[in-house]
């Protein structure tokens, strides 16, 4: 297993952890959530939560959690590209 292997598998595990957390605030706030199903519906119902939020130290918590959501996926994205191009 080469480093970019190592690398793709974290960035995934820190996209899938960052989404947990997206699914479990949305589920605290009272929407409804189903872990298999609705990954951009509820994408998209966090995004308006954070709109919303009137406490600034929830918005910034939940910014956080979107944020690395985003910068994991693009990770993943950018190590998958290099493994398929064969650059290591």
């Amino acid at each position: 297993m080469s480093w970019l292997e190592i690398g793709l598998f974290g960035s995934v595990v820190f996209a899938a952890y960052h989404f947990q957390q997206i699914k479990i605030t949305l589920k605290s706030k009272g929407h409804d959530v189903n872990i298999f199903t609705g990954w951009i519906a509820d994408y998209r119902k966090f995004k308006e939560l954070i709109l919303s939020e009137t406490d600034k130290e929830l918005k910034i918590k939940y910014q956080g959690n979107l944020n690395g959501f985003r910068l994991a996926l693009a990770g993943s994205a950018v190590i998958a590209t290099l493994i398929v191009f064969g650059k290591t």
